[in-house]
């Protein structure tokens, strides 16, 4: 293979919302070498820009709008054949960042057209809405199609791995990784930050998430009601947005609203200063209903935070000791009482220890550049 050609890789998995896939794709694209492997993208949505886009274009890279197959399955599918058959001889991979396998045709679609690396990464392993028959056989069906099309499985964690491939199936683990710099503890950050946001003298708790299902907002705002019973000072710092279905914000908003907590629940929607706004927590809780491996776990316990996670999530990111796991059967009280108990723990500098478990972005893209070059030799 000419050392000079990149080798071009086509990702699929951005969507208008700042998640923690779309978190990921993006700080690989910031730090991977472009003379080495080139991203481009897909948005399957294409009625909406993808988060990011603007960063997209100005590093010179391209964004293939194709319409949401929801709305016009047959102008989907088109556009696609139309899109690989014009380029079927420039991308040497391409990559499927997957929440489930309700849809896998880019996958089954390039082998036709001769791309040779197709990749299917799983980030999820659960559900976001009920499974009916319908679904089930589709996902049945779809795992048939990546049998034949796929080259290359990959996961963000073991769960997620098995979650969606099975167990007899093999696939490689890709670490979630961050840019450590950006989030370690910073006790100017977290000054500045919790003076520009008015929450001096607070104990501020933190939750970043979309408003699905998995995320379990209800549930976080009674632990938090139950906290405020105790530690009147307490706010609850919310950073996330509805994807397509508003129901789950309207939900938590209205839940806010009976509970009288208005004063002390901040919506703060999507953020380009996750970091900064961490660098204000005191602690972070995660009480998902299911998980693949959280980046944003990942990022609070780069901040130095005390994480509360739903024992459902995977142990993968137990990294440093400030995790601890407790059982959605547990009442919102019980949720509250070991979330105090540890409210005046002394935070301090865990970035080594990140980047020692092999979360750091740096570190990490290397393995994903000789991953695509070994793999896309001629």
């Amino acid at each position: 293979m000419d050392k000079k050609k990149p080798v071009y890789v086509l990702q699929i998995g951005m969507t208008k919302n700042i998640g923690g896939l779309e978190t990921y794709l993006m700080q690989q694209f910031e730090h991977i070498n472009n003379n080495i492997v080139r991203y481009d993208f897909v948005n399957i949505t294409g009625e909406y820009d993808i988060v990011f886009s603007d960063k997209i274009k100005r590093a010179g890279s391209n964004i293939y709008n194709i319409c949401s197959r929801h709305k016009n399955p047959i102008l989907h599918y088109y556009q696609w054949i139309k899109l690989l058959s014009k380029y079927k001889n420039k991308y040497k991979a391409i990559v499927l960042n997957a929440n489930s396998l309700e849809y896998v045709f880019p996958i089954f679609i390039a082998k036709f057209f001769g791309i040779k690396m197709r990749v299917i990464h799983s980030h999820n392993a659960g559900f976001e809405n009920k499974i009916g028959i319908c679904r089930k056989f589709l996902i049945g069906f779809n795992k048939l199609l990546l049998n034949f099309g796929a080259t290359h499985y990959l996961a963000c964690s073991e769960k997620a791995g098995k979650w969606m491939f099975g167990n007899n199936k093999s696939f490689a683990l890709v670490h979630n990784a961050i840019n450590v710099d950006a989030y370690k503890y910073d006790l100017e950050k977290r000054q500045e930050m919790r003076k520009n946001l008015n929450l001096e003298n607070k104990f501020v708790i933190g939750h970043v998430g979309r408003f699905v299902y998995q995320k379990n907002h209800k549930f976080l705002i009674d632990i938090f009601n139950e906290i405020h019973k105790i530690l009147p000072e307490a706010m609850l710092l919310l950073i996330g947005d509805a994807v397509e279905d508003k129901s789950y914000l309207n939900e938590a908003k209205q839940k806010v609203k009976e509970l009288n907590l208005e004063e002390y629940v901040s919506f703060l929607g999507i953020r380009n200063d996750v970091p900064e706004i961490m660098q204000a927590m005191d602690c972070f809780i995660l009480p998902s209903r299911f998980e693949g491996l959280p980046l944003v776990g990942i990022e609070a316990q780069t901040s130095g935070l005390w994480c509360y996670f739903s024992d459902v999530i995977t142990n993968e990111i137990r990294i440093t000791d400030l995790t601890n796991f407790i059982s959605l059967n547990n009442s919102p009280e019980i949720w509250a009482k070991k979330i105090i108990k540890n409210k005046n723990y002394k935070r301090r500098d865990v970035s080594k220890e990140i980047i020692k478990a092999g979360y750091d972005i740096d570190a990490e893209i290397k393995k994903v550049q000789n991953f695509y070059e070994r793999e896309c030799i001629q």
